[in-house]
């Protein structure tokens, strides 16, 4: 079921007729070259930067929709901008968070038990918010995002400045929350490794959207993306090197795959 549209949205000199639709349960990377108004976008998408008549969620206009009720079936993580949290501790923080949305004692309890397991944040829970590393604010950030029950998610390059073992953590948990809630998620990236994660891939370029597709698809198109100064996931660069010389038949993205075909 179609959830958001976004349908010939013009924007200063970066967005001319731009259009896109996003499913229900989807998860949607998009990237572009630097500067190519990716974190514009989420900012439009979530309400900050207000347009007209462009933008559509279930089927109504977004300035149709009360701002507090816009507010309730979305959320928005930009990092860049910052955000604060209100309490000395993360313990606090949740349990704050958690009294806006659950009523009883008991269900509040195994709420915070149940956030602190699945966002693994254990170690963390008596330190401060503002503190602790960038991966444990994004985790934190998404837990309260979440306990709103979001139809959709707009996340903006939220894996920046992460090792690759954190952006990989992030990543399965963002796939996991989809799974059990079915939300949509739209998250901008300039890394082409965390795209290939997603169900569909949208890259912009001179206003509009140059390519869009499943994201292996699109990757493919090395010669395109090497103009837009992205970089190409490994694995997807070798097999397209190898494949010029005929030495594998298709892209392979497990590297213990790809020996055995070349030893073969």
């Amino acid at each position: 079921m179609e959830l958001l549209e976004v349908n010939n949205l013009v924007y200063e000199n970066l967005f001319n007729q731009l259009s896109f639709q996003v499913d229900q349960g989807k998860f949607i990377t998009i990237s572009g070259s630097n500067n190519c108004g990716k974190t514009t976008l989420i900012r439009i998408l979530s309400g900050q930067i207000e347009v007209d008549n462009s933008i559509k969620l279930l089927g109504m206009l977004k300035e149709e929709y009360p701002q507090n009720l816009w507010k309730e079936i979305t959320g928005t993580i930009i990092p860049q901008d910052n955000p604060t949290f209100l309490f000395q501790t993360i313990e606090d923080e949740l349990n704050y968070m958690i009294h806006l949305f659950i009523k009883t004692e008991e269900e509040k309890q195994e709420t915070y038990k149940e956030i602190i397991k699945k966002y693994k944040l254990t170690k963390f829970q008596k330190k401060n918010p503002n503190e602790v590393p960038e991966f444990i604010k994004i985790k934190l950030l998404l837990a309260e995002k979440m306990l709103g029950s979001p139809q959709i998610l707009f996340l903006d390059d939220i894996c920046q400045g992460l090792e690759e073992k954190e952006q990989k953590e992030i990543i399965n948990l963002l796939r996991s929350l989809q799974l059990e809630t079915k939300i949509a998620i739209i998250m901008t990236t300039g890394n082409l490794n965390i795209a290939l994660e997603s169900d569909y891939l949208l890259i912009i370029e001179d206003k509009q959207i140059l390519l869009e597709g499943e994201p292996l698809t699109i990757i493919e198109k090395d010669n395109v993306l090497n103009k837009l100064g992205l970089d190409l996931p490994f694995m997807v660069d070798l097999s397209v090197k190898l494949r010029d010389y005929n030495v594998v038949d298709k892209i392979e993205l497990d590297m213990d795959r790809m020996v055995d075909t070349i030893w073969k």
